[in-house]
Protein backbone atom coordinates (compact mmCIF):
# COMPACT_ATOMS: atom_id res chain seq x y z
CA UNK A 1 0.00 0.00 0.00
CA UNK A 2 2.74 2.43 0.98
CA UNK A 3 4.51 1.88 -2.83
CA UNK A 4 0.57 2.96 -4.04
CA UNK A 5 0.66 5.78 -2.40
CA UNK A 6 3.71 7.07 -2.93
CA UNK A 7 3.00 6.27 -6.76
CA UNK A 8 -0.05 8.61 -6.97
CA UNK A 9 1.02 12.16 -7.14
CA UNK A 10 -2.11 13.11 -6.52
CA UNK A 11 -2.01 11.21 -2.88
CA UNK A 12 1.52 12.76 -1.76
CA UNK A 13 0.68 16.16 -3.27
CA UNK A 14 -2.60 16.33 -1.50
CA UNK A 15 -0.98 14.77 1.76
CA UNK A 16 1.94 17.20 1.86
CA UNK A 17 -0.71 20.00 1.32
CA UNK A 18 -2.67 18.90 4.47
CA UNK A 19 -0.14 18.53 6.33
CA UNK A 20 1.77 21.67 5.81
CA UNK A 21 -1.73 23.93 6.60
CA UNK A 22 -1.81 22.14 9.57
CA UNK A 23 1.61 22.73 11.21
CA UNK A 24 1.55 26.39 10.14
CA UNK A 25 -1.83 26.46 12.47
CA UNK A 26 -0.23 24.54 14.82
CA UNK A 27 2.82 27.03 14.60
CA UNK A 28 0.84 30.00 14.43
CA UNK A 29 2.07 31.73 17.07
CA UNK A 30 5.51 31.77 15.61
CA UNK A 31 4.92 31.96 12.05
CA UNK A 32 2.17 34.95 12.30
CA UNK A 33 4.30 38.49 11.79
CA UNK A 34 1.63 40.14 13.50
CA UNK A 35 -1.06 39.87 16.44
CA UNK A 36 -4.05 38.70 14.89
CA UNK A 37 -6.11 40.40 17.62
CA UNK A 38 -4.45 43.80 17.77
CA UNK A 39 -6.25 46.55 16.04
CA UNK A 40 -5.33 49.87 14.67
CA UNK A 41 -7.73 51.95 13.24
CA UNK A 42 -5.47 54.64 11.59
CA UNK A 43 -3.63 51.53 9.46
CA UNK A 44 -7.39 50.00 8.12
CA UNK A 45 -7.39 48.95 4.65
CA UNK A 46 -3.89 49.06 4.50
CA UNK A 47 -2.44 47.64 0.92
CA UNK A 48 -0.07 44.94 0.77
CA UNK A 49 3.45 45.54 2.44
CA UNK A 50 5.96 43.58 3.77
CA UNK A 51 4.24 44.39 7.63
CA UNK A 52 1.05 43.22 5.88
CA UNK A 53 1.25 40.97 3.22
CA UNK A 54 -2.03 40.46 2.74
CA UNK A 55 -3.05 44.25 4.24
CA UNK A 56 -5.27 44.99 6.70
CA UNK A 57 -8.91 44.96 7.63
CA UNK A 58 -11.54 47.25 9.19
CA UNK A 59 -10.31 46.99 12.40
CA UNK A 60 -6.40 47.74 11.43
CA UNK A 61 -6.00 44.03 11.74
CA UNK A 62 -2.89 42.29 9.72
CA UNK A 63 -4.95 39.62 7.55
CA UNK A 64 -2.38 36.98 7.18
CA UNK A 65 -1.60 36.79 10.80
CA UNK A 66 -5.47 36.60 11.53
CA UNK A 67 -5.26 34.01 8.48
CA UNK A 68 -2.76 31.65 9.80
CA UNK A 69 -4.20 31.64 13.39
CA UNK A 70 -7.63 31.01 11.44
CA UNK A 71 -6.61 27.24 10.38
CA UNK A 72 -6.79 25.78 14.33
CA UNK A 73 -10.31 26.90 14.31
CA UNK A 74 -11.15 26.08 10.86
CA UNK A 75 -9.19 22.57 10.47
CA UNK A 76 -9.80 21.70 14.01
CA UNK A 77 -13.29 22.12 14.08
CA UNK A 78 -13.75 20.04 11.25
CA UNK A 79 -11.56 17.52 12.35
CA UNK A 80 -13.38 17.16 15.86
CA UNK A 81 -16.75 16.96 14.06
CA UNK A 82 -15.34 13.88 11.80
CA UNK A 83 -13.61 12.48 14.82
CA UNK A 84 -17.24 12.48 16.92
CA UNK A 85 -19.11 11.32 13.22
CA UNK A 86 -17.13 8.33 12.46
CA UNK A 87 -16.97 7.31 16.06
CA UNK A 88 -21.22 7.21 16.70
CA UNK A 89 -21.93 5.80 12.95
CA UNK A 90 -18.83 3.18 13.56
CA UNK A 91 -20.31 1.75 17.07
CA UNK A 92 -23.85 1.94 15.37
CA UNK A 93 -23.30 1.11 12.07
CA UNK A 94 -21.18 -2.39 13.39
CA UNK A 95 -23.74 -3.22 15.98
CA UNK A 96 -26.36 -3.08 12.98
CA UNK A 97 -24.67 -4.92 10.60
CA UNK A 98 -22.79 -7.70 12.82
CA UNK A 99 -25.46 -8.51 15.01
CA UNK A 100 -28.70 -7.58 13.35
CA UNK A 101 -31.81 -8.83 15.02
CA UNK A 102 -33.99 -6.24 16.68
CA UNK A 103 -30.90 -3.79 17.36
CA UNK A 104 -30.50 -3.79 14.16
CA UNK A 105 -34.22 -2.19 13.23
CA UNK A 106 -34.20 0.15 16.15
CA UNK A 107 -30.32 1.76 14.77
CA UNK A 108 -31.83 1.91 10.93
CA UNK A 109 -35.64 3.31 11.77
CA UNK A 110 -33.55 5.86 13.63
CA UNK A 111 -31.29 6.73 10.95
CA UNK A 112 -34.54 6.43 8.32
CA UNK A 113 -35.76 8.85 10.37
CA UNK A 114 -32.28 11.31 10.74
CA UNK A 115 -31.76 11.08 6.65
CA UNK A 116 -35.05 12.70 5.90
CA UNK A 117 -35.16 15.54 7.28
CA UNK A 118 -32.52 17.94 4.68
CA UNK A 119 -29.56 18.19 6.80
CA UNK A 120 -28.90 22.21 6.86
CA UNK A 121 -32.38 22.74 8.80
CA UNK A 122 -31.29 20.05 11.11
CA UNK A 123 -27.69 22.14 11.78
CA UNK A 124 -30.02 25.63 12.35
CA UNK A 125 -32.58 23.73 14.02
CA UNK A 126 -30.02 21.91 16.93
CA UNK A 127 -27.57 25.49 16.80
CA UNK A 128 -30.73 27.37 18.00
CA UNK A 129 -32.19 24.91 20.52
CA UNK A 130 -28.44 25.08 21.94
CA UNK A 131 -27.53 28.13 21.58
CA UNK A 132 -24.09 29.95 19.79
CA UNK A 133 -21.28 28.12 20.42
CA UNK A 134 -18.36 26.37 19.07
CA UNK A 135 -19.45 23.50 21.26
CA UNK A 136 -22.86 23.56 19.74
CA UNK A 137 -21.70 23.64 16.22
CA UNK A 138 -19.33 20.55 16.90
CA UNK A 139 -23.00 18.56 18.43
CA UNK A 140 -25.27 20.04 15.41
CA UNK A 141 -22.69 18.29 12.74
CA UNK A 142 -22.10 15.26 14.19
CA UNK A 143 -25.91 14.72 14.82
CA UNK A 144 -26.98 15.52 11.33
CA UNK A 145 -24.30 13.44 10.00
CA UNK A 146 -23.85 9.74 11.93
CA UNK A 147 -26.67 8.80 10.52
CA UNK A 148 -25.68 8.33 7.23
CA UNK A 149 -22.17 6.91 8.72
CA UNK A 150 -24.16 4.67 10.13
CA UNK A 151 -25.94 3.50 7.27
CA UNK A 152 -22.59 3.14 5.23
CA UNK A 153 -20.67 0.71 7.52
CA UNK A 154 -23.75 -0.79 8.01
CA UNK A 155 -23.05 -2.27 4.51
CA UNK A 156 -19.69 -2.57 4.76
CA UNK A 157 -19.81 -4.62 8.00
CA UNK A 158 -22.75 -6.85 6.25
CA UNK A 159 -20.21 -7.45 3.33
CA UNK A 160 -17.84 -9.39 5.72
CA UNK A 161 -19.45 -10.93 8.05
CA UNK A 162 -20.33 -14.00 6.48
CA UNK A 163 -16.68 -14.22 4.73
CA UNK A 164 -14.59 -17.50 5.15
CA UNK A 165 -12.18 -15.52 7.86
CA UNK A 166 -15.10 -14.69 10.00
CA UNK A 167 -17.04 -17.84 9.45
CA UNK A 168 -13.70 -19.93 10.54
CA UNK A 169 -13.38 -17.75 13.74
CA UNK A 170 -16.88 -18.54 15.00
CA UNK A 171 -16.29 -22.04 14.45
CA UNK A 172 -12.79 -22.42 16.85
CA UNK A 173 -15.12 -20.36 19.47
CA UNK A 174 -13.13 -17.01 19.05
CA UNK A 175 -15.06 -14.27 20.73
CA UNK A 176 -16.93 -11.48 19.21
CA UNK A 177 -14.78 -9.07 20.34
CA UNK A 178 -12.14 -10.66 18.72
CA UNK A 179 -13.90 -11.28 15.65
CA UNK A 180 -14.87 -6.99 15.18
CA UNK A 181 -11.35 -6.01 16.32
CA UNK A 182 -9.25 -8.36 14.08
CA UNK A 183 -11.45 -8.51 11.18
CA UNK A 184 -14.26 -6.60 10.70
CA UNK A 185 -12.77 -3.34 11.81
CA UNK A 186 -9.69 -3.57 9.67
CA UNK A 187 -11.81 -4.36 6.94
CA UNK A 188 -13.80 -1.30 6.89
CA UNK A 189 -10.93 1.21 7.39
CA UNK A 190 -9.82 2.13 4.69
CA UNK A 191 -13.77 2.60 3.28
CA UNK A 192 -13.75 4.85 6.27
CA UNK A 193 -10.70 6.68 5.55
CA UNK A 194 -11.82 7.01 2.04
CA UNK A 195 -15.26 8.59 3.50
CA UNK A 196 -13.41 10.35 6.68
CA UNK A 197 -10.84 12.45 3.81
CA UNK A 198 -14.01 13.50 1.70
CA UNK A 199 -16.43 14.48 4.01
CA UNK A 200 -13.74 16.49 6.16
CA UNK A 201 -14.47 19.13 3.51
CA UNK A 202 -18.18 19.13 3.73
CA UNK A 203 -17.28 19.62 7.67
CA UNK A 204 -15.04 22.90 6.90
CA UNK A 205 -18.07 24.36 4.73
CA UNK A 206 -20.79 23.58 7.16
CA UNK A 207 -18.28 25.17 9.75
CA UNK A 208 -17.50 28.43 7.71
CA UNK A 209 -21.02 28.71 6.88
CA UNK A 210 -22.35 28.87 9.88
CA UNK A 211 -19.99 31.30 11.04
CA UNK A 212 -20.63 32.73 8.35
CA UNK A 213 -23.92 33.23 9.25
CA UNK A 214 -23.05 34.56 12.60
CA UNK A 215 -24.18 31.13 14.11
CA UNK A 216 -20.20 30.04 14.53
CA UNK A 217 -17.25 30.70 15.89
CA UNK A 218 -17.97 34.43 17.38
CA UNK A 219 -15.68 37.40 16.66
CA UNK A 220 -12.77 38.68 17.19
CA UNK A 221 -11.79 34.90 17.59
CA UNK A 222 -9.49 34.35 13.64
CA UNK A 223 -11.81 32.25 11.53
CA UNK A 224 -11.92 32.10 7.69
CA UNK A 225 -15.68 31.54 7.70
CA UNK A 226 -15.99 34.11 10.41
CA UNK A 227 -13.55 36.68 8.68
CA UNK A 228 -15.75 36.30 5.45
CA UNK A 229 -18.63 37.45 8.01
CA UNK A 230 -16.82 40.48 8.62
CA UNK A 231 -15.48 41.47 4.71
CA UNK A 232 -19.32 41.35 3.74
CA UNK A 233 -19.91 44.55 5.92
CA UNK A 234 -17.26 46.21 3.97
CA UNK A 235 -17.20 44.70 0.24
CA UNK A 236 -18.40 48.16 -0.97
CA UNK A 237 -15.51 49.78 0.26
CA UNK A 238 -12.53 47.06 0.49
CA UNK A 239 -14.19 44.45 -1.74
CA UNK A 240 -10.54 42.12 -1.81
CA UNK A 241 -11.10 41.04 1.88
CA UNK A 242 -12.85 38.14 1.11
CA UNK A 243 -10.44 37.02 -1.37
CA UNK A 244 -7.90 35.38 1.19
CA UNK A 245 -10.38 33.43 3.69
CA UNK A 246 -12.60 32.71 0.33
CA UNK A 247 -9.79 31.31 -1.30
CA UNK A 248 -8.53 29.58 1.28
CA UNK A 249 -11.78 27.50 2.17
CA UNK A 250 -11.97 26.73 -1.20
CA UNK A 251 -8.34 25.48 -1.69
CA UNK A 252 -8.44 23.49 1.93
CA UNK A 253 -11.67 21.78 0.71
CA UNK A 254 -10.76 21.18 -3.11
CA UNK A 255 -7.28 19.65 -1.44
CA UNK A 256 -9.06 17.05 1.03
CA UNK A 257 -11.95 16.00 -2.05
CA UNK A 258 -8.51 15.30 -4.19
CA UNK A 259 -7.24 13.43 -1.22
CA UNK A 260 -10.56 11.55 -0.56
CA UNK A 261 -9.89 10.23 -4.66
CA UNK A 262 -6.73 9.50 -4.25
CA UNK A 263 -7.00 7.36 -1.26
CA UNK A 264 -9.82 5.40 -2.66
CA UNK A 265 -7.55 4.99 -5.68
CA UNK A 266 -4.51 3.96 -3.11
CA UNK A 267 -6.47 2.09 -0.70
CA UNK A 268 -9.11 -0.18 -3.36
CA UNK A 269 -7.24 -0.22 -6.72
CA UNK A 270 -9.56 -3.17 -7.98
CA UNK A 271 -12.29 -0.95 -7.30
CA UNK A 272 -10.82 1.98 -9.69
CA UNK A 273 -9.83 -0.67 -12.43
CA UNK A 274 -13.94 -2.14 -13.11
Amino acid sequence: MAKRFFQNRTAVFTTFAVLLIALIGIFAPVIAPNDPYETNIINKFASYSVQYPLGTDQLGRCVLSRMIFGIRPTLGLAALTMAGTIGIGAVLGIIAGYFRGIAEEIIMRIVDVMLSFPSQIMVFAVVALLGISVQNVIIANVFIKWAWYARMIRTGVMQYRDKNFVQFSRCVGMPERFILFRHLLPSITSDLAVLASLDIGWAIINISTLSFLGLGVQAPTPEWGAMLNEAKEVLTRNPTQMLAPGIAIVALVCCFNLLGDAMRDVLDPKEVAK
